[in-house]
């Protein structure tokens, strides 16, 4: 097919219907968004409580706006038997259900998958939450460094001498909202064979210890629970940081083939001493081996070395702090910081990581409070009367400001 034919999105055509709170379902949700579905994000007539969480001497809502771009707003209130009806017409028209609130809590609505998938075979429902839909501790309430530390992260990230670190990214929710994504994806390729829908389960905790893939693998080779080891890798050396006399960090990662050209330019030969003479022997002697690089690393300024670690072709970087992530050219040039006040205000947009023919990524602003929902509720046959009773009834709301769009 020539390339001017191709469709505009991965996922134009497709309708997501989220009810979602906090960060996992809505990522999960942005990340379909930005391939091109169309989501409607269900949120109290109060507005999310994202939406309380202010940042900046402006006091706006950034952290809500991130992940809720391009949506629609539908503010319901799903105490309201009423409510729950609407919820329910409108999911008829939706091809993917996302909901991340505690395990059975839509059920006990009517808004669970049993309920909705029998009037929709085909729809895909995702339930995210912090343990999963079964298991022991399926109802214990899960967050992102409750899930850090359950699975096994939060023992094996800080500093050798045990000072643990929660990773500075809330990495369960992120990840979580990812595997949810693949999820979906992966039953809709179902669905499109004819087989039905299915029910995506996805917890917190099972998507931070999937990760655990070198930590499993030193476990069940040395019988040992492994544990910190600062920026240092657990299977290969050298593999860390080191400070640089302007007082610059960088990060290199030297093994297999880069270990020669590694020596070269930092004029240092260790081949003949056996405590470095293999990978293996690196890797068994790495606190030995750090301090002696890091010795030579004090000698010259951060860039100083790059350009010629790059030259020599062995792999590294800097530690950059988040300022110098969002004015990074590579980044600017890949499109991951959007900074677009026409179409986003005075918000620096991240964008989905996935650059492709198909894939526009991120779009438009995030909705304000029921900015769509008369336009949604007519869309699915209420008429002007019925509107106007729910928005006076309190059983849906808008924003003065909300439009019909």
């Amino acid at each position: 097919m020539p390339k001017t034919q191709r469709p505009t999105f991965f996922l134009e055509g497709l309708r997501v219907l989220e009810v979602t709170g906090a960060l996992a379902g809505p990522y999960c949700t942005t990340i379909l968004s930005d391939l091109g579905a169309e989501v409607i994000k269900v949120e109290p007539v109060t507005g999310d409580t994202l939406r309380g969480r202010v940042m900046g001497p402006e006091r706006t809502s950034v952290p809500f706006d991130l992940v809720h771009r391009d949506k629609h707003s539908l503010a319901v209130d799903l105490k309201s038997p009423d409510g729950v009806r609407v919820v329910r017409e409108l999911t008829r028209g939706c091809d993917v259900f996302v909901e991340n609130f505690r395990a059975g809590a839509l059920p006990k609505l009517g808004l669970g998958y049993e309920d909705l998938s029998a009037d929709q075979p085909d729809l895909v429902y995702c339930s995210i939450s912090g343990f999963g839909q079964n298991g022991p501790m399926r109802d214990a309430k899960g967050v992102d460094l409750i899930a850090q530390a359950y699975s096994g992260l939060l023992s094996v990230t800080g500093s050798e001498d045990g000072q643990l670190a929660k990773a500075g990214f809330p990495v369960s929710d992120l990840g979580a909202g990812m595997w949810a994504a693949i999820g979906i994806l992966a039953a809709l390729a179902r669905v499109r064979r004819g087989e039905g829908g299915a029910h995506v389960d996805v917890a917190l905790t099972d998507s931070v210890a999937a990760w655990s893939v070198w930590e499993i693998a030193d476990y069940v080779s040395t019988g040992e629970a492994p544990g910190p080891l600062g920026t240092a890798h657990r299977l290969a050396a050298p593999y860390q940081a080191f400070e640089c006399t302007d007082g610059g960090t960088l990060v290199i990662g030297a093994v297999d083939r880069t270990w020669k050209p590694l020596e070269e330019v930092l004029e240092i030969d260790l081949d003949a001493d056996p405590r470095f003479a293999t990978e293996y022997e690196r890797f068994l002697n790495r606190r030995e081996l750090a301090a002696i690089l890091q010795e030579r690393f004090a000698t010259a300024p951060r860039d100083v070395w790059m350009a010629r670690l790059r030259a020599a072709g062995v792999p590294c970087g800097p530690v950059n702090t988040i300022a110098d992530v969002v004015r990074d050219e590579h980044f600017a040039h890949r499109g991951l910081f959007l900074h677009d006040p026409e179409r986003f205000g005075q918000r620096t947009i991240v964008n989905t990581p996935i650059v492709a023919d198909g894939a526009p990524r991120a779009r438009g602003p995030a909705p304000s409070v029921g900015q769509q929902t008369e336009s949604l509720l007519a869309s699915i046959g209420y008429d002007q009367e019925t509107i106007h009773d729910l928005l006076d009834r309190g059983v849906v709301g808008r924003s003065d400001n909300a439009g019909t769009s």
